[in-house]
């Protein structure tokens, strides 16, 4: 007798239905259209779940920063207006323990992940957007936890990367968990799947309307799933209020009043100047964390060498954090600081310039190595510090009438709206978080000259060119919806299920000369044939490699 427990993929939810009451509470898998009124009450929940992830990730962020970077390594990063205001950067009491503390969180974060939840390495959003187009309903639960813990080591030792990724996984993980347990469709699940990102995104960033937009537009390289958007804004903003409650409603960087008498002409000409710069710096930053990211893929294969490679990245990007602020961490304090007109003037132009190279270096250590973090945030990162050098190079021109304010927050979307094929989401985000949509007109201006610049490079290489009209999974619930049969969710991808021959005669197989044997339907060609062409399957369907396993939570 064997005991061992089959893992092959999620557990089905036929077997333990829904209680008639609360299955009126969420979508039919037979209905071919589902009404808002229907999704309410799961967008609701998935986005108060989400809310409570980022309150999570925030909270043990700041306890892993303060014990492990603050009081071990004696470093004292910049905060934001939500952590207490950016203050004096102040050289390390014992520079010798940063690298070591740096290396020590990586070390533990990924034994950790590697352990218990594989998938949790590495930036979560490109992991979520794999799970909506080929599993929606195959993430597993414990990735919350894992990419929880994983993440604030990884970021609290001193790991550049961001908290959107982790933020992201998370709330995604929770709405594929939610799918799968209420007998959602394929469809509805990668909807459940979807808001769930963006609130956890519109959360973390206390961004609402941003993060609905961002999952709107962040599945696709062309097109944006309009329909997604109301369902995403009720999730969005249940996880926003969720996390106002526990960390207040203001703007992650502070408010900031006018700095200036107004834009002038000089300013959209300088404006227009710092978009061209932000499209090449995201660029660069995409580049530069593949360049890392796919050498380690393909050269780190045993699990040591994988648990490894993020500790010694971590070593130097220690080093580069004692050299240049804001490497060190997520870097969103020195977003904020970079708005302080006295501060900028008083950096030299050389220090202004290494902000965002050293910032995409260490985040294509850190990530691309396999560290647990996002790269959402370190590229919004990577943009304020362009723009501030651009302003700081057209004051000593003459040329801007406002302080470095509109300058830094047209950069944060323009460096990064382009490449993560999300322009308006991300520039609405961007004025959410100085409170100001004043910076809207601005920022389009910005994004379009930096469109210019990147052209089809992607941050995000899961999403697909453009929205499928219809996917072979949709094909089936709508026909049975039409023809009245039930339907029975499938968690298993459209191009993974095995056909099922009805019962009755069989028609003779015709004989198929393949390296002098013959191929015939049910029997096992010989080692010298040549193999048999399988059957077409739509590019929208096909497994990605990075494709999340469905498993049981």
């Amino acid at each position: 007798m064997s005991w061992k427990r089959k893992t092959t993929g999620p557990r089905s939810t036929t077997d333990h239905p829904l209680p008639r009451s609360v299955a009126r509470l969420f979508p039919s898998p037979e209905a071919s259209a589902d009404p808002l009124s229907r999704w309410i009450v799961p967008a609701l929940l998935i986005g108060a779940v989400a809310g409570l992830g980022a309150v999570a990730l925030f909270g043990l962020l700041h306890l892993c920063t303060e014990l492990l970077l603050e009081n071990i390594a004696g470093f004292r990063p910049y905060r934001t207006s939500a952590e207490g205001g950016f203050r004096e950067l102040v050289p390390s009491e014992r520079p010798w323990a940063v690298p070591l503390v740096a290396a020590g969180g990586a070390l533990l974060a990924t034994a950790f992940a590697v352990w218990l939840a594989p998938e949790a390495r590495g930036h979560g959003t490109d992991s979520a957007i794999a799970a909506a187009h080929h599993g929606p309903s195959g993430m597993r639960g414990r990735t919350t936890v894992v990419k929880l813990v994983a993440s604030a080591l990884t970021l609290g030792s001193g790991g550049s990367g961001g908290t959107e990724g982790p933020a992201a996984q998370i709330s995604a993980a929770f709405g594929s968990v939610i799918a799968r347990r209420t007998g959602m469709s394929r469809r509805q699940a990668r909807t459940a799947l979807v808001i769930g990102l963006a609130s956890g995104v519109g959360a973390i960033f206390q961004a609402p309307l941003g993060g609905a937009l961002l999952g709107a537009e962040l599945l696709y390289r062309r097109e944006m799933d309009a329909r997604v958007l109301p369902k995403a804004l009720v999730a969005a903003c249940a996880g926003w209020l969720v996390f106002g409650a526990c960390y207040g409603f203001a703007p992650v960087l502070g408010r900031h009043s006018a700095d200036g008498p107004g834009f002038g002409a000089g300013d959209f000409v300088l404006i227009a100047v710092t978009g061209l710069l932000c499209g090449l710096a995201g660029r660069l930053y995409t580049g530069a964390f593949y360049a890392v990211h796919l050498r380690t893929e393909d050269r780190v294969r045993s699990v040591p060498a994988r648990i490894a490679a993020p500790a010694v990245a971590a070593l130097f990007v220690g080093v580069l954090g004692l050299l240049v602020p804001g490497v060190l961490g997520t870097g969103y304090g020195l977003m904020e600081a970079l708005t302080d007109r006295e501060l900028v003037a008083g950096l030299p132009v050389l220090m202004l310039l290494a902000i965002p190279l050293a910032k995409i270096a260490g985040t294509a250590l850190t990530v691309g190595s396999g560290g647990s973090g996002g790269i959402f945030g370190p590229c919004m990162v990577v943009g304020a510090g362009t723009g501030a050098l651009a302003w700081r190079v057209g004051e000593a021109l003459h040329l801007p009438s406002a302080g470095p304010l509109p300058y830094v927050v047209v950069g944060m979307a323009a460096c990064l709206g382009p490449v993560a094929n999300a322009p308006l989401g991300v520039l609405v985000m961007a004025t959410e978080m100085v409170a100001d949509a004043s910076l809207l007109g601005p920022g389009m201006l910005a994004v379009l000259c930096a469109s210019a610049v990147t052209g089809r490079t992607t941050l995000y290489r899961s999403q697909l060119e453009r929205r499928p009209r219809e996917t072979a999974g949709e094909q089936d619930e709508a026909t049975e919806s039409r023809s009245g049969t039930a339907h029975t969710p499938d968690p298993v991808p459209a191009a993974a299920r095995t056909p099922v021959r009805e019962p009755g005669p069989e028609p003779k197989p015709a004989p198929v000369p393949a390296g002098g044997a013959t191929v015939a339907g049910g029997s096992t060609a010989s080692p010298a044939a040549e193999p048999v062409a399988a059957p077409a399957v739509p590019p929208a369907a096909q497994p990605s490699p990075s494709a999340p396993a469905c498993a049981p939570d």
